[in-house]
């Protein structure tokens, strides 16, 4: 039955990605592209005739391969969901019909699949990531001059995958993608003599390598003006408060924002800091109901940060202000980059 409703849909989503313990918000949000190729191989199969009941035909296949187009989007929870277009061609070897390999050119199996996929990223460390996932969609299978069919014939069958990928980011917008899928369908049936013709197992593992491009860059910020002030005559103080900016409805932190985080750590591990504040704070743009709950995720994600570099999570209390407390004062509904903010106030 669909090979077990796909091996129990991944295995519960690899067990709900790990009791959902992964963390969230350092990956790219929002469009992205990929690209990718490799090779795949078809489980070798029988053939069975249909209406003529149980035969001991059999097909045995060489490796292929295999090329793939997605679009998705991913949100700061860590889902992504994505439209994954893919082209398979494997060779068969070898079409047994009950007395031995047919000799000469056995043919191919050509698959065009296009499936939905659901996706789980697991932050394994600040570049890379361990995903899994589930799709459903269709495929056209097409038996191309093979001995499988008596021409070339093609049929479109529901199409289920499993997936497992490794990713590694190459820059804010670009990330290296490692991919295994294991996609099986309903038993495509083709023309061959007989009332009802041939119908097939189709079940295959693919391994590719591909990029991964966000197609919507976080914007930096443009920081506040320094506000001047004559030298005093001693050397100045460690700061004491510290400002990470966000992409506009953005969460995650950008590399400037991770430098920020890092000097506010290093200063207060050096002071010997007991208490941290990170206060989340968003523009005008939204309701205050939608920005209340934007600026808690800012300020949560800080402090994820911050114990990342070793501070202990019980000294750091994080709050989310929504618009009402702005660096700018604007209209509403009015984009300020510099009220997209999150501040660390060192106690």
């Amino acid at each position: 039955m669909l090979k077990n409703v796909l091996l129990a849909s991944a295995l519960g989503l690899s067990i709900y990605a790990l009791a959902n313990n992964a963390a969230a918000g350092h990956r790219p949000e929002g469009w992205y592209i990929a690209l990718e190729g490799g090779a795949n191989w078809m489980d070798d199969t029988g053939i069975d005739l249909i209406g003529a009941g149980p035969v001991t035909w059999e097909a045995d296949f060489e490796s292929g391969w295999a090329a793939f187009v997605e679009v998705g989007h991913r949100w700061d929870s860590n889902w992504r969901i994505e439209l994954e277009v893919g082209w398979r061609e494997t060779e068969a070897e070898c079409v047994n019909l009950g007395a031995g390999c047919l000799v000469g050119d056995m043919g191919e199996i050509r698959q065009l699949t296009h499936i939905v996929n659901l996706v789980h990223d697991i932050d394994i460390s600040e570049n890379t990531a361990l995903s899994v996932g589930i799709g459903l969609g269709g495929s056209l299978v097409e038996a191309n001059d093979t001995a499988i069919a008596l021409r070339e014939d093609t049929d479109w069958v529901f199409a289920a995958q499993a997936l497992v990928q490794i990713s590694h980011r190459l820059s804010d917008r670009l990330d290296f993608v490692l991919s295994y899928r294991y996609t099986t369908t309903e038993d495509p049936s083709f023309l061959f003599f007989g009332p009802g013709g041939v119908e097939i197992e189709n079940e295959n593992h693919t391994v590719t390598v591909g990029l991964r491009f966000d197609l919507q860059a976080d914007a930096e910020p443009m920081a506040p003006e320094p506000v001047m002030s004559a030298p005093p005559p001693a050397p100045a103080p460690a700061p004491r408060q510290f400002i990470v900016f966000f992409g506009f409805n953005k969460t995650n932190l950008t590399a400037a924002a991770m430098d920020v985080v890092r000097e506010a750590a290093a200063v207060a591990r050096h002071d010997g800091i007991v208490s941290i504040l990170v206060s989340g704070h968003t523009d005008t743009v939204g309701s205050p109901r939608y920005n209340k709950a934007l600026s808690e995720r800012r300020a949560k994600n800080v402090k994820k940060a911050l114990v990342g570099e070793g501070i202990p999570a019980n000294a750091i209390t994080a709050v989310g202000k929504g618009e009402s407390t702005l660096m700018v004062q604007t209209g509403d509904r009015e984009i300020e980059p510099r009220n997209r903010r999150a501040e660390i106030d060192l106690n």
